[in-house]
């Protein structure tokens, strides 16, 4: 029993042997399937044959066609010269020569041109190409370049194509074009059945109107989407923008952004911030000139300034930002015709329009309403001069005479079409903004500057120094990079601490502050107003002045209230502050919010500002297509030398501002 046994395992041993050994002397064979002429030349040592004409060879399901070989048998290698090619899997190779080594199914091609064409008509050529018809995939080296049938180009120093993946890597020195586009990266992958891209390294691209990279990412020809990932960047010839992660759609020239998103528009002085966003720039397509950005995410925006040759930023945050710059053509008659309403607004003065000439009709009260410690009154007042969310030049409506009067439905062609950029801002919920000379909290802001109006809604308030400015809402009005008028409206409240223990106040329906300047020079108050002041002997407070009037009006000057005047039901008490209940020194609706006050701009905004990197993208090196050049004689189409004309033109700005930012 055990010889039987012993006897069929070595019979199925056996049977395996032999059935390997077929296998391996069938992959050694070579088929010649075609020729003119054959000549054998053989002795003991070798066989060679020499075959001409039309030669055809078979091995491994790849067809080797070529004007002559030389076949050594005995080593199995085939030497093939004159329109040499090899057909395998809808894959075709061509060259001046082959030297084909059966045994170990490399084909060695070369001559002066190189060329393997896909099933989908890539075209890929080099000088120094290797080919393995077992795995049928492709090795070049020193140099290679592949054309589409668009006439899009990838070349690089070395790489290989898989037939049977469809998949082409190209691997150091890569340089690529794309549908208005150059990109030169590390190494990349190309799959050809589904036109898409994958970079396996850095990567650096140019188009006409700017620049995109990355350590990372993808690219589908097809839709024309880019996926940049890790430190992704792009530069145009207005804004420089960073994100963990961007996925930019090129043909709509919009952009998803994911963490740590820092989006910067020189033209405005403005950096956005998020850690997701939409962005859109429309610039480039010719009708609308518009750029849109939704931020979520830990949204903030920073806008800075040099005001009197001294820095200064001023951030503010929410729970969404959109912005938007657009022409003013393209924005709806009823927006326009409602800014033009509060344009219109804040020219009128209702004092004069109530009373006539205030001086005429007022009672002069000659006890200022305080001392250093003025209820409305510093030099760095509420929203100092340029201090907009966005306002660099913010007086889009100068004149009364403004052209935006005219309907756009009654437009002429002797009217020309007002291409003003507009830039809209609407932040929704927990709203906070900081800046050195005054602070602000409300639940959502709205600005365009049609009317150069920044509105702020349910619930503000607005610091300056230590004085606290509250209403129903609150309006800002902007021109010539200064504020010039502050209204609070309906349910207005002033709080000024006299000491940590008493404090100046101001009640009534609405308060309009006016500036000259940026500098406050008049406050009125109208609708039932009540004040409360508190009045210092020999620096120790003594009296509490309470009065009530309509109308009051007060000259600043010099940080200092000048003269107050008052109309109409004028009653003054005046009290012993030793006598006074807490209650007593406060006027109904008194509530002090310092605690929600923004300490600094780390509780508006906690990102950490990149500093631009123009100046260093405009040092490297654009893609030169030399392989391209020597393979296909053609120069590729892109938008080089535009784009090296665009950066020499952007303008270097952030790294000599980046200091107001801090």
């Amino acid at each position: 029993m055990k010889i039987k046994c012993l006897y069929c395992i070595f019979a199925i041993f056996f049977s395996f042997s032999l059935n390997a050994q077929q296998k391996e002397n069938e992959e050694r064979l070579v088929r010649l399937i075609k020729a003119e002429t054959a000549e054998t030349f053989e002795n003991n040592l070798f066989n060679i044959k020499r075959i001409t004409g039309n030669a055809q060879f078979l091995h491994n399901g790849a067809l080797i066609i070529c004007d002559t070989a030389i076949w050594d048998v005995t080593k199995n290698i085939i030497d093939a010269i004159g329109n040499v090619k090899i057909v395998q899997d809808k894959t075709t190779l061509s060259g001046d020569r082959i030297h084909y080594i059966a045994d170990s199914s490399l084909a060695q091609v070369r001559g002066s041109i190189v060329e393997l064409l896909d099933k989908d008509s890539n075209r890929l050529r080099t000088f120094y190409l290797d080919y393995n018809t077992k795995d049928s995939i492709a090795y070049f080296y020193n140099g290679g370049s592949m054309l589409d049938t668009a006439g899009n180009v990838i070349e690089s120093l070395k790489g290989y194509y898989n037939s049977k993946t469809k998949e082409f890597k190209f691997l150091e020195q890569v340089e690529m074009t794309a549908k208005d586009m150059v990109l030169k990266s590390d190494s990349l992958a190309f799959w050809s059945e589904t036109n898409r891209v994958d970079f396996l390294g850095a990567i650096n691209a140019w188009q006409k109107d700017g620049f995109l990279s990355s350590k990372t990412g993808w690219y589908e020809r097809n839709k024309e989407t880019y996926n940049f990932e890790k430190d992704a960047y792009i530069l145009n010839s207005k804004n420089e923008i960073w994100g963990e992660r961007i996925l930019y759609q090129k043909d709509s020239s919009i952009a998803q952004l994911w963490d740590n998103v820092q989006i910067v528009d020189t033209a405005q002085s403005i950096i956005m911030f998020s850690d997701y966003a939409v962005y859109k720039d429309n610039t480039s397509q010719s009708k609308e000139y518009s750029t849109l950005a939704k931020l979520y995410k830990r949204p903030s925006i920073a806008y800075y300034s040099m005001e009197n040759k001294v820095a200064d930023t001023l951030f503010f945050g929410a729970d969404t930002i959109n912005y938007k710059a657009i022409q003013l053509n393209f924005i709806d008659s009823a927006t326009v015709s409602l800014s033009n309403e509060r344009y219109k607004n804040t020219k009128r003065d209702p004092i004069k329009e109530m009373y006539g000439k205030p001086e005429a009709t007022m009672v002069q009260d000659s006890v200022p309403i305080a001392q250093d410690s003025s209820i409305i009154a510093q030099d760095s007042s509420i929203i100092a001069q340029d201090s907009s969310i966005i306002a660099q030049d913010s007086s889009i409506i100068a004149q009364d005479s403004l052209a935006l009067k005219i309907k756009p439905d009654s437009l002429t062609q002797q009217i020309p079409i007002d291409t003003t950029l507009i830039r809209i801002i609407d932040a929704n919920k927990n709203v906070k903004f900081y800046r050195s000379d005054f602070q602000g909290i409300c639940d959502s802001l709205k600005f365009n500057s049609i009317d150069s109006i920044i509105r702020l809604y349910k619930s503000p308030a607005l610091w300056n120094e230590e004085n606290q400015f509250s209403a129903d809402s609150i309006q800002m009005f902007m021109a010539n990079n200064t504020l010039r008028k502050l209204d609070l409206m309906s349910n207005s409240f002033v709080i000024a601490p006299e000491d940590s223990l008493h404090y100046n106040q101001i009640k009534a329906t609405d308060m309009v502050a006016y500036f000259t300047e940026g500098d406050l020079t008049r406050f009125d108050a109208y609708g039932g107003v009540t004040l409360i002041i508190f009045i210092a002997e020999d620096s120790i407070l003594t009296t509490m002045n309470k009065k009530e009037c309509k109308v009051m009006t007060a000259k600043i000057k010099n940080r200092q209230a000048q003269r107050i005047k008052y109309l109409e039901n004028i009653p003054s008490d005046a009290y012993p502050v030793i006598d006074l209940k807490p209650e007593q020194k406060q006027l109904k609706g008194f509530k002090l919010i310092t605690e929600e006050k923004p300490k600094d701009r780390f509780d508006v905004c906690d990102r950490v500002i990149s500093p631009t990197k123009r100046e260093e993208i405009s040092k490297i090196i654009l893609p030169q297509f030399q392989f391209t050049w020597r393979l296909f004689h053609i120069e590729p189409k892109s938008p080089i030398e535009e784009s090296r004309q665009i950066e020499k033109e952007l303008p270097i700005k952030i790294n000599e501002e980046s200091s107001l930012l801090e």
